[in-house]
């Protein structure tokens, strides 16, 4: 295990936006997470934890402190239980979970997340969240590894109790329970939601993942159901797509400096040039919070996390 001094974090967000942490380290193993958080608790420094680095936000300013990147991979199976660790993609997740006969999860390879941001976001697609085959957490919690069954856990959408502020656990891994099948129809289905999602939302350039959550609630403005009908529809779940309050607020494509709201959709911000500073990013979120306010009368929030505001000493 290393610890690096003044690492540009710009590569290890998919949004490619980010100056330089104080301190740095790739974890690879329990015996690597222990020996950096005590190194952090030595010199009093907050801890931040990143995995795929997608659904995150990094200041240009630098951030103080330690920010650890986990990449334990493992996975272990025990008939339809896997243990899987939280620096292990979704995408290798599934394939590994395919290979043992299992399946349940074909929505995660679209998704860019590890196992650990997944569990902490609560991350989903395609109608599937990652709550749904959860069974228990691992975590690292003062000082000590614990299991954490999942019905002492709160999770909604796109939130789970590892998200609240006083929380200072470190995710280590999840334990899922999945379902014998067939897995050419479940690789069927994996190239289905990836086909989907590449024909509905950006890919091949840097951006943060969807930057708002849904709006979680009713429109019920009269003239609005009529000039949007869909309203109706969606009023019906309580839950509307942020996406198209963005598009119907006549975002698409607003630039602001080196991001643009995606022409694909919505609820994407991009940067296509890697050029763009993470002020860019605080002008277009609150421009978009401002347009959707005036045309919808509606608070949205974002999804994607600061990281700054997850340092935390832990």
């Amino acid at each position: 295990m290393e610890i690096q001094e003044n690492v540009i974090l710009k590569p290890f967000s998919t949004f490619k936006i980010g100056g330089a942490a104080q301190y740095f380290s790739k974890i690879k193993s329990t015996e690597d997470l222990v020996e950096a958080l005590r190194f952090a608790q030595e010199k009093d420094l907050p801890v931040g934890i990143i995995g795929a680095g997608c659904n995150l936000i990094i200041t240009d300013e630098g951030i103080p402190g330690l920010v650890i990147k986990m990449e334990n991979q493992g996975i272990a199976f025990d008939s339809q239980v896997v243990r899987a660790e939280a620096g292990l993609s979704f995408a290798a997740f599934t394939a590994r979970a395919h290979q043992q006969g299992l399946t349940g999860v074909e929505w995660m390879p679209s998704v860019p997340s590890s196992i650990g941001g997944g569990i902490r976001g609560n991350a989903g697609a395609f109608g599937g969240e990652t709550k749904d085959l959860l069974k228990a957490v691992q975590v690292y919690r003062n000082d000590r590894i614990e299991e954490i069954d999942v019905t002492d856990l709160e999770f909604q959408y796109r939130y789970s109790t590892f998200k609240a502020k006083d929380n200072t656990d470190v995710i280590l891994g999840g334990v899922f329970e999945l379902q014998e099948g067939s897995v050419d129809d479940a690789r069927g289905e994996v190239r289905e939601f990836i086909q989907k999602k590449q024909a509905n939302q950006p890919t091949g350039v840097a951006c943060s993942g969807c930057i708002f959550q849904n709006y979680e609630g009713q429109i019920l403005d009269e003239n609005l159901i009529a000039e949007f009908p869909e309203l109706a529809m969606f009023n019906e779940k309580s839950l509307i797509p942020t996406g198209y309050l963005i598009e119907r607020a006549g975002l698409k494509g607003t630039k602001v400096g080196g991001v643009q709201v995606s022409d694909k959709h919505a609820n994407y911000i991009i940067n296509p040039g890697n050029d763009a500073r993470y002020q860019d990013v605080l002008d277009m979120i609150a421009k978009i919070k401002a347009t959707v306010k005036d045309r919808f009368g509606v608070d949205i929030k974002e999804e994607a996390v600061y990281l700054h505001q997850q340092m935390k000493n832990r």
